[in-house]
């Protein structure tokens, strides 16, 4: 009897596993947890999922459990619980993975914004382990969350490919149920009441390769609709930096937040920053630079999200708002606006917010520019639904590690679990990480439920765990921050606020982060040179320059030399000036070492036709110490003094000679001291030739553009 038992559980066994093994999908080298069924919001019913994990066997499937954790707000308050039962929170798995667990008995149960699940071996979970998902950081195997917003009902509204970053070029369809009309504006402005807005057939629109595709729809038939919302694709670029994104704030070495830095001094703030990230987020539009680093990134080749800072301060607002005016007048657009940052725990009441957004909705709109306007606010809050309707984006701030009593050990996997929580809780949205950072210094604090102490050891090893995850998944995110900000610790702050910089007040990087920072650095060779002068003239110096391609090649210094010298006698002197005797062929060799891989350097040559620069008959080259040009540097006008000393008397001529050795300006002299305009030529070194048919007398001068 025995035996026969013992073979009995055995085939049942292996008959389970076989059954499991036909289940769609059912294995996976990583726990995976999937979510086939919840039932409408309020009502009494059971979740259910599957759990896909190659570890999973009937012989041990009594070892695991899944955790139903849900969050309500209701009147007075508002936290996290787990279901079916306080005592009774570990629901069984079958053999295949299979769970049900009813979640919905009543109560507070109604008011459900979010269900958490977590996959977890019932050995290492405790009574204190199920009070929040920051208590259950490190206790699972697998989790998934799912919101009110994506299980309330289908969504009316779909598209082939979900919002975010894609490839330029890229094709998107709309799609809804049958008997259903779209309604759409591609130009941000509202599809119910837009004189714009049109009927969607089977049309493709196109992701742009600058600026964003928005397409703001709603559904229904022709007497009613939806809400509207609002899909937004940006194009997605080689990510050749660090960082995918950056915060900026200018405030350093203690300067206050409305303090008024200057335009040349945003500029040297902003150039070491530009080498380090494709995008930059501001959050603000007045002081301390914020009114031009839109501009001064763009020249720069950045991406930008400029904030507008939101308070309950109506005079801030309207400043704000008419600061983003300003930028948006000078030019060029930003990519992105987000209006307000964590106005959720700021206190900012919706109604606050959402006048803001359509005041800046509507500067945006009467600007021409088509820019998604969206907000950011930190992870696992409540948002209001009239708010989400706004919204093309929604950023989310990410501080595991920092502000709560998750372990060092897993900041980095718990920071990537919150952020893909709230991409798949709002399907239809664009969705970034806005911030996400660890401070360096400042002493231990409190959090809740426990310490937490920043150390550089600490904070370096995070940053490279992020930077590997954001370039290897292309993350859209934004490390905070830039610079070091010391005015965050006056006034009651936190000392550890100061901390979070990647560089310091002298703007360089912190040494700590150097070799982190270095690794993450891609490689971008070049590819060549253009720019170089085809033509010389003999007797005139030449300034050899070239345009390195790519802009951002990683080694651009060139190294010229005279790989032959021809008939022309050609010579190089202080590195790049080079010299010709006599009409003809010279062939020039530019190099970048290092140009093509650390040990391989990229080398082009160029060939410059030299000609003959015979001055009137009769005249020859001789010096005239008089002769002076003033400024050197100029800008914009030059004063020539001296002239008589060419040729008293005689017919002088001016030309002036740019470096390629064309001739860019000429004029007569008639009075020894002459005064003359030149703010249309570029920056460069220039040649003023005085002639008259006797002499000839060269100055050289160089124009800069105006700081």
């Amino acid at each position: 009897m025995k035996r026969k038992t013992i073979i009995t559980k055995i085939a049942k066994i292996a008959a389970i596993a076989l059954f499991c093994a036909n289940v769609a999908g059912v294995r996976a080298a990583e726990a995976e947890i999937a979510i086939s069924y919840l039932p409408p919001v309020g009502q009494h019913g059971n979740a259910e999922g599957k759990i896909a994990w190659d570890g999973l066997t009937a012989a041990n499937a009594d070892q695991y459990a899944v955790i139903a954790m849900l969050h309500a707000v209701w009147d007075g308050g508002g936290g996290y619980y787990v279901k079916p039962y306080a005592n009774n929170y570990l629901n069984a798995i079958d053999a295949c993975g299979n769970f049900s667990i009813l979640i919905t008995t009543g109560g507070i149960d109604a008011d459900v914004d979010e269900v958490i699940f977590y996959f977890v071996e019932r050995t290492e979970i405790s009574d204190a382990d199920i009070v929040s998902p920051a208590a259950m950081s490190g206790k699972y195997m697998a989790t998934a969350t799912v919101y009110r917003s994506s299980w309330e009902n289908s969504p009316p509204l779909t598209s082939n490919i979900p919002p975010g970053f894609v490839p330029a070029g890229t094709e998107i369809t709309l799609s809804c149920a049958e008997g259903d009309v779209i309604r759409y504006t591609l130009d941000g402005s509202d599809p119910v009441t837009s004189l714009t807005a049109q009927i969607y057939g089977n049309s493709v629109f196109t992701v742009p390769a600058d600026g964003a595709l928005l397409v703001k729809a709603t559904v229904g038939d022709l007497h009613s609709c939806t809400s509207v919302f609002s899909l937004t694709w940006l194009p997605q670029e080689p990510l050749n930096t660090p960082f995918w994104g950056l915060n900026v704030s200018l405030a350093l070495n203690g300067e206050p937040f409305d303090y008024p830095l200057t335009e040349e001094a945003t500029r040297e703030r902003m150039a070491p920053i530009a080498p380090l990230t494709k995008w930059i987020r501001t959050f603000g539009t007045t002081s301390n630079g914020l009114e031009y680093v839109n501009q001064i990134a763009k020249e720069s080749g950045l991406r930008t999200m400029i904030g507008v800072y939101i308070t309950n301060d109506a005079a801030n607002n309207d400043a704000e708002i008419e600061g983003l005016r300003k930028i948006l007048q000078d030019g060029p657009a930003p990519d992105l606006i987000a209006v307000g940052n964590e106005t959720n725990q700021w206190g900012i009441s919706p109604e606050t917010l959402a006048s803001c957004i359509d005041a800046v909705r509507e500067l945006v709109l009467n600007s021409g520019f088509v820019i998604p306007v969206g907000t950011v606010d930190i992870a696992n809050i409540s948002w209001n639904r009239s708010i989400l309707e706004k919204l093309d984006f929604i950023g989310v701030n990410i501080y595991c590690g920092t502000w709560d009593n998750v372990s060092e050990s897993q900041m980095l996997e718990a920071t990537k679990q919150t952020f893909a929580n709230t991409v798949s809780a709002f399907p239809s949205k664009l969705v970034l990480l806005t911030e996400a950072g660890t401070p360096y210094s400042g002493g231990s604090y409190s959090v809740d439920g426990g310490t937490q102490t920043p150390s550089e050891n600490k904070a370096a090893n995070y940053l490279c765990g992020f930077l590997d995850w954001v370039q290897a998944d292309r993350v859209p995110s934004f490390y905070f921050e830039a610079y070091d900000e010391p005015v965050k610790s006056q006034n009651d702050g936190h000392p550890v606020e100061q901390y979070f910089g990647v560089m310091d007040g002298n703007l360089e990087i912190h040494s700590f982060y150097r070799d982190c920072i270095t690794e993450h650095t891609p490689f971008v060779a070049v590819t060549g040179i253009t720019g170089v002068p085809a033509s010389a003239m003999a007797g005139t110096p030449l300034a050899l320059t070239g345009n390195v391609v790519p802009e951002n090649a990683t080694c651009q210094t060139i190294a010229w030399s005279v790989e032959s010298a021809g008939t022309a006698g050609a010579t190089i002197s202080d590195g790049n000036t080079l010299h010709s005797a006599a009409a003809g062929t010279v062939v020039v060799r530019a190099t970048i070492a290092g140009g093509i891989a650390a040990a391989t350097d990229y080398t082009q040559d160029f060939t410059i036709t030299v000609s003959e620069n015979s001055p009137p008959t009769g005249a020859a080259e001789q010096p005239a110490p008089d002769l002076k040009i003033f400024p050197n540097p100029f800008t914009d006008v030059v004063r020539i003094t001296g002239v008589d000393a060419v040729g008293s008397g005689h017919a002088l001529s001016l030309r002036v000679i740019n470096a390629a050795g064309a001739s860019v300006h000429t004029q007569i002299l008639t009075k020894p001291d002459e005064t003359i305009r030149l703010e249309h030529l570029p920056a460069g070194i220039y040649f003023f030739r005085v002639e008259s048919d006797r002499q000839v007398t060269t100055v050289k001068a160089i124009k800069r553009n105006f700081e």
